[in-house]
């Protein structure tokens, strides 16, 4: 079993990997680190009545924060709900149609270079 400065440790450097996926993502992080302190704190002050709503305000804020901006974003701004690829192959379409109106949109994953199109057909023409 592991020391628990070892499991902190272990923890915190996992958590400096994580890549921010949308515009929530930290406002989760801080809900993650700062509500589970909050809830011990108030069990361990829970003589202390004062200390103990300023610890469960604490601990509710960044939920509260997270909400409202959750409910802001989904009516003004929908598209920064989604991940950094989402909008990155958003932008790069809007793009690729700012250029050519009749720009034909091409998945590179699923579809064939056409320069191998072109010798295929050319193979079968001979």
């Amino acid at each position: 079993m592991k020391r628990p400065e070892e499991a902190f440790r272990s923890w915190t450097s996992r958590a400096g990997t994580v890549k921010v996926r949308n515009v929530l993502n930290p406002l989760l992080w801080t809900i993650a680190l700062v509500f589970p302190t909050s809830v011990v704190a108030v069990y361990l002050l829970r003589d202390d009545a004062i200390l103990k709503l300023v610890f469960a305000a604490l601990g509710g804020a960044p939920v509260l924060v997270t909400l409202i901006t959750y409910i802001i974003l989904l009516f003004l701004d929908p598209d920064r709900l989604q991940s950094e690829e989402y909008q990155l192959r958003h932008h790069a379409l809007q793009i690729l149609y700012r250029k050519d109106a009749t720009a034909e949109i091409v998945d590179i994953v699923n579809e064939m270079p056409r320069l191998e199109i072109e010798r295929k057909q050319g193979k079968d023409e001979q």
